[in-house]
């Protein structure tokens, strides 16, 4: 069993003391991925450690492991995601910090000393899932209906010849608007 995590951290003294933190993130405590993902998805298994780059940039190294349940938007019935997504991001308190893109690490803006969890943690699973949820191979909850463009535009053309002779243009008694002025 997984220790549980803490709210929010000082991610830089946790560099400094090189402490590594290893738990469980459960579903129910991550509100954007509820909004994207079903009830049966199961906790997050977390492991990340706090330390320095070769150059002395102040990281986190870890993973993120777990299953995420969406529903597929063709047949919409449920379909899993493994996620399994390894974590390297250097620490920064200012957006135009250039040394960890130039060092290939994602920067991670920190402000007031204080990294929430929980929102890094969802951050990193949303950014795994694919932007559609669908099954490999399944047939769509309704038929789809295929026709040729040249099919469409008959179609078109033969629905504006239908217009019946009674029925009055509504716009009629704009035509001469612009003429009265």
């Amino acid at each position: 069993m997984l220790n549980r995590l803490p709210v929010d951290v000082n991610p830089f003294r946790l560099v400094e003391q090189k402490k590594r933190l290893t738990g469980a993130m459960p579903f129910k405590q991550l509100p954007r991925l509820a909004e994207v993902a079903l009830p049966e998805t199961g906790d997050f298994a977390v492991d990340l450690e706090f330390t320095r780059s070769l150059s002395g940039l102040p990281i986190i190294v870890g993973s993120v492991r777990g299953r995420v349940v969406m529903e597929c938007q063709r047949c919409m019935k449920p379909v899993e995601f493994p996620v399994d997504s390894d974590i390297q991001v250097a620490l920064t308190t200012f957006q135009s910090d250039e040394r960890p893109e130039q060092e290939g690490f994602e920067a991670w803006l920190v402000e007031d000393d204080r990294l929430f969890i929980q929102d890094f943690i969802e951050d990193e699973i949303l950014l795994a899932l694919p932007l559609v949820a669908r099954h490999e191979q399944c047939e769509p909850v309704r038929e789809l209906i295929e026709a040729l463009p040249s099919e469409i535009a008959a179609t078109q053309v033969s629905q504006t010849d239908d217009k019946p002779e009674g029925k009055k243009n509504p716009f009629a008694v704009l035509k001469d608007w612009k003429k009265t002025e």
